[in-house]
This record gives C-alpha cells, structure tokens and sequence, in this order.
C-alpha cells in the first residue's frame, strides 16, 4: 500500500467529513434551547439534577451532516424507579411538544425528536457520582465521555471520524439491535488502543476469533477473559467498568465483515470502502436476477404496534427471522440468506431466499432395522394402516423405509402453515405472507426498502465490487 496514496484517500474523507463550525455551534444551541424547556421542571422536583450533553458531540467526534444529540439529565434521587421516571418523562414529553417528540422504551422511557436535521434523545438517568452507584446502564454514559475526553488527544478526534466513516461504509456502525456493530464509544475505545486509523485498520485486518484487546490488562490468561465475559467475537474489557465487555454488541457477522473490509483495504485503498456506491436496477432486471438461479424469495410483510422503541421491535422481528430459518430448515429447505426491514414506524418486511423453490410430494422416511426385534412391530402396524405412504419396504442396508407425503412442497407453504409460531412475538400485530412479485409496489415506492432489498438480491457487499 503506497503511503501516498493512503494519505490522500484520508484526506479526500476528512475533507468531507469534518463538521463545519457553523452545524456544530447550531447543534450546541439547540442543546441550550432543549435545556431551557427543561430546567422548569427539574427545578420543580427539588433534587439535585443537571442537564449535561453526551455523546459524539461532546467528545468532537461527530460527523458532517450526521449530527445527534444526546441530552441527558441526571437526577440525584435515591428513590428513582421506572414508575417515577414515565411520570417525569410525560412531563418533559409535554414540555417539548414544539419539537414534536416521541415517547419510546428501551430499559426505561425517553424521549427523541428530530429538528433542522438533528435527531435528540432525551434521556433521564440517575447522577451517580461514582461508577459502582449506577442504577441501570444508561447511567454509566456520563463516566464513557470522561474518559474518552481524557485519553483522546487533538490529533486522535479525526482519527475517530475516519475510523466511524469506514465502519458506517461497511455497515457495521451502532451497537443497536439492528445492526449489531461497532458503537461509537467502542470504535473511540479503538482509536485510543491503536492511536490512528490506519494502525486500526491494520490490527482489525489480523483479527481472530475470539480476539481480545484491553486497556488495562485485566488478566494475564486468555482463558481467564472467557470466564470473565463468557465467549464473545470481541473482548473489550471497559476501562470505565471493567465487568463489562464494551464489544459485547458486536455480532460475528460485524466482526468478521470489518476483519475482511480491512483486509481488503489495506490490499487497494480506495474512498469506495467509505463512499460505497451502487445503481439499483428496475424491478424487471431484479426479478430476473432470482428467476435465473431458480430459488424462492418468500417472507412476510408485518405491521408492528406504533411507539416501540427500535431495540425492542428489532429484537422481535430478528428473533421471528431466526425461528423462520429453523422451521424451512426442519421442513427439508435450505435457507440461502435471510434478511429484515423496517421503517422504525410500524411496516417491516422479513425475507428469505430458499432453495429449491418446490420440493417433490414424497420424502423418504427411515425405520428400524428389518432384523431388529425393537421398534419393527410399530413401525409396520403404523404405515401398512396408512393410504398416504408408499412402501414400506426393506432397502440394501436392511432398514425399513417409507416414502410419506410432505405436509409442505413450498416455502411459501411453510411461512403460510407456521406463521403464527414463527411471528409470535407481542408488538406484531397482523402480517401477510409474501412471495417476490408481491415486493414490488413497495420496490418502487421505497427508497430504502429498494436499496436493501437489490443488496439482498445480489448479496456481494458493495465495498467488495469486482476491481478489489
């Protein structure tokens, strides 16, 4: 990799990326305004509070044009419960109504918004002035900031952009549910370990599994880190609270996506990795895409109960996506890929490319041994009484078989047939059963619904094109 070259690229990104001061002097005043409608009401509790702002842009490791705001208000009072905090949270709801807030539940209520192009959490948390006083984990956010104030120098903050522009480029950014990846504390954690981009991007390149990095060298044994934090991808003791692994989020599919994206990158740098580009093809081009491997693309359509907070709805929706490849797979289907969306509203779409796209009427069935006493008495009084079965008959091997009819000969049939056991999850509240061709009101009418479905399609992620 020419050095050059490299240094280029960075600066081409950073060109890019670095906040102007006029969006982050417009996001710290919107954060005075937040905090104005908000002092009332603090002041009316009569316990020690304070309003304090976390978050990338507290720590000056926010992006150009993807600004959030984290408003936390930390309140000391001993007897803080979930009760307590929705009373508080529909007081402050009531008082942010010019921003046209929502209500959502995560491990207890808060507040979002979105205004001039900023998305705010309002988030109520217990003021602990210590680490072992935290009540729930939000709480342990103001202690993150501290330290990543603490420990990033100047120069180390771009190092930080690039690092989270290379993992939103790859789609492996944010702990939530949804994506499973790299939070952003846990990529600034990152930049602290190796002290720049590239130097991240070459250790992540030479990953294994399970990989370990600590701060404090908690332990001399690496078996002593399992028993610790138990087996994750990543072992990432937090320096702040060091019984919890800060990379306990990230998922195998993210680990690994990031190892091969640094691999790759360190082979032909490129902006792609950061830009990754793609022209989505009309429907018809889509749909001949499937037709001409000859296997299904089935799934459901489900709308979901409004005010869900994104976590819990996604954990749902992924939860039905695993329990449908499981029962395909019991009914004899091989579940190629399998994928959610969701508005974050109330629609999401979970699919599946299934091979093949119909199985024969009969399966084989086994028995016992012709010449074993067990078993054999109750196996032939059980088919020689039953129509739908052909056989049964003695094979090569000396064992009993049977040819029964399948109870499904499509996939559709499967998701049709198991629907209620595959979408029983509390927030969901009706569904339709789809095939392809049924996508294509909302291809067209989407805009990320088309992008993820054609990346579904051609499943090759788009950082990884045929020039790598």
């Amino acid at each position: 990799m020419s050095s050059t070259n490299f240094k280029a690229i960075c600066d081409e990104v950073l060109n890019d990326i670095l906040p102007t001061p006029e969006e982050t002097e417009r996001a710290l005043n919107l954060f005075k305004v937040v905090s104005s409608y908000l002092e009332p009401i603090l002041k009316d509790l009569g316990y020690p509070y304070r309003i304090s702002l976390e978050g990338s842009v507290s720590k000056d490791t926010h992006l150009r044009n993807d600004t959030d705001l984290d408003v936390f208000i930390l309140i000391r009072y001993e007897g803080m419960n979930k009760e307590w905090l929705e009373v508080l949270v529909d007081r402050i709801y009531e008082a942010l109504q010019r921003f046209k807030p929502k209500k959502l539940y995560a491990s207890h209520p808060y507040i979002r918004f979105r205004e001039g192009g900023v998305e705010v959490d309002v988030v109520p948390a217990y003021m602990a002035y210590d680490i072992s006083e935290i009540k729930t984990a939000v709480d342990r956010t103001v202690f993150h900031t501290q330290f990543v104030k603490s420990r990033l120098s100047k120069d180390m903050l771009n190092e930080v952009r690039l690092l989270k522009k290379f993992f939103k480029g790859i789609e492996v950014y944010g702990a939530e549910i949804k994506t499973e990846g790299f939070s952003g504390y846990l990529t600034e954690l990152l930049i602290i370990h190796y002290g720049s981009f590239i130097d991240a991007i070459k250790g992540i390149a030479n990953w294994k599994l399970p990989q370990v990095i600590d701060i404090l060298k908690t332990y001399e044994d690496f078996k002593d880190y399992l028993r610790a934090y138990g087996w994750k991808p990543l072992i990432f003791p937090d320096p702040v609270d060091v019984k919890r692994n800060a990379a306990a989020a990230l998922s195998v599919k993210s680990f690994s996506t990031a190892v091969l994206a640094s691999k790759a990158f360190l082979e032909k740098p490129s902006t792609k990795y950061f830009y990754p580009k793609v022209v989505v093809d009309p429907w018809d081009k889509v749909e001949g895409m499937v037709n001409s491997r000859r296997t299904a693309i089935v799934g459901y359509l489900v709308i979901y109960e409004e005010g869900v907070s994104p976590d819990v709805i996604w954990g749902e929706l992924k939860r039905c996506l695993r329990r449908g490849r499981s029962v395909l797979k019991q009914f004899e289907f091989e579940v190629v890929d399998s994928s959610v969306w969701c508005d974050e509203v109330s629609k999401a779409v979970l699919i599946y490319e299934v091979m093949p796209n119909e199985l024969p009427p009969y399966t084989l069935h086994l028995g016992p041994k012709s010449f074993k006493a067990e078993g054999v008495s109750r196996f032939l009084n059980k088919y020689l009484r039953s129509e739908s079965v052909i056989g049964p008959w003695v094979d090569e091997a000396g064992d009993l078989i049977v040819m029964k009819l399948r109870r499904y000969l499509t996939p559709y049939d499967v998701l049709l047939g198991e629907a209620k056991n595959i979408l029983q999850v509390k927030h969901v509240r009706s569904y339709e059963v789809l095939r392809l061709d049924m996508l294509r009101d909302l291809y067209d009418s989407s805009e990320s619904f088309k992008l993820w479905l054609y990346k579904f399609i051609i499943k090759r992620p788009l950082w990884l094109d045929r020039t790598t």
